[in-house]
Formats: structure tokens, C-alpha cells, sequence
């Protein structure tokens, strides 16, 4: 979140009309837009409500749960606009990267009418898929797993995979 730089603040060295913005919608609560980052990444903020378009800007960190990514992410931000070299997001394995996109790949193969056994020979091919017996194999649970997984997270659970991992 972008709001006004508070007055006690010094205006002189702010970096907000560095900004690269690629997108912009307005809402209710302010403008959110995509900002280019470099090497084909972006990230999406929000310049709240009554914020004017050139003012000097300073990023809001609520103390909550999400500081730390929120922090992260105006690292991120800042090195971008320095012409730093813009740390990678990390919150995702390899692995875990590869899941997503089988899962929605899978999920969207379900919802397109496919069955269990198409989206495997899709994911894993056809011979691998022919080698077992498809009622006991593993990769037919595999794939109802992604397909499960994959609408669950399209019913909000993918905003685990965008924080940082919590000690209970």
C-alpha cells in the first residue's frame, strides 16, 4: 500500500516518480496498479484513496502477520527503483512451483470435462500411464490429488502460497 508522504518526512529523494507503472484500475480504496520490476516480474500495489498521482508516496506496513512478506516485498520494491539487482521472491520452491502448475493444469483439464485419466496421459504421457493398471495406480491419485488441492486453493487457499511459512 502507497499512501502520501507524511510531512515530517523529507519530500527531497523520494523515488516515487520512478514508479513503472504497466497497469492501473480504480476503486473505491484507490488505484492498484502493476509495477515493472525488471526481468519480467512485477508487483501489484495500491495507491490509497485521495493519494495524488505525482505526490511523494511512503509504503504502509500494517503490524500484522503479513509484515514480514509486506517488507519483503517493499525490498523488492525500493531495489527496483535504485536500479539494484531485485532479489527473487522466495516463497516458492522449484517443487512447490511445479505443483501449482500440475494442479491447475489438472484442475483446469477437469473442469474443460476430462477425465482423471486423460489429465494424467497429459501430465505424465500416455506410456507411462499405460504401464499400470489405472484403478490401483498412483498416478490416477495423483492426479485426483492436484484436482482436489487445485480447487481448494482456487477457493482461497493460494493465499498460503503467497506468505511466508508461520510457526504455530
Amino acid at each position: 500500500m502507497l499512501d502520501a508522504l507524511p510531512s515530517v518526512l523529507p519530500a527531497e529523494g523520494n523515488l516515487s516518480d520512478l514508479l513503472a507503472v504497466m497497469d492501473a484500475k480504480a476503486a473505491a480504496d484507490g488505484v492498484y496498479v502493476r509495477c515493472d520490476i525488471g526481468g519480467g516480474r512485477s508487483l501489484h500495489l495500491l495507491r490509497l484513496a485521495g493519494v495524488a498521482e505525482r505526490a511523494p508516496l511512503a509504503v504502509v506496513i500494517p503490524l500484522d502477520t503479513d509484515g514480514l512478506d509486506r517488507i519483503e516485498a517493499a525490498t523488492r520494491l525500493l531495489c527496483a527503483l535504485m536500479r539494484r539487482s531485485v532479489p527473487p521472491d522466495r516463497r516458492l520452491t522449484e517443487r512447490q512451483r511445479q505443483r501449482a502448475r500440475r494442479m491447475l493444469q489438472a484442475v483446469d483439464g477437469r473442469m474443460s470435462g476430462a477425465s482423471y485419466r486423460d489429465i494424467a496421459q497429459a501430465l505424465y504421457g500416455p506410456d507411462r500411464v499405460g504401464e499400470e493398471s489405472w484403478k490401483t495406480s498412483a498416478l490416477r491419485d495423483a492426479v485426483m490429488g492436484f484436482v482436489r488441492d487445485a480447487r481448494a486453493m482456487i477457493g482461497g487457499g493460494y493465499r498460503r502460497l503467497l506468505r511466508r511459512r508461520r510457526r504455530k
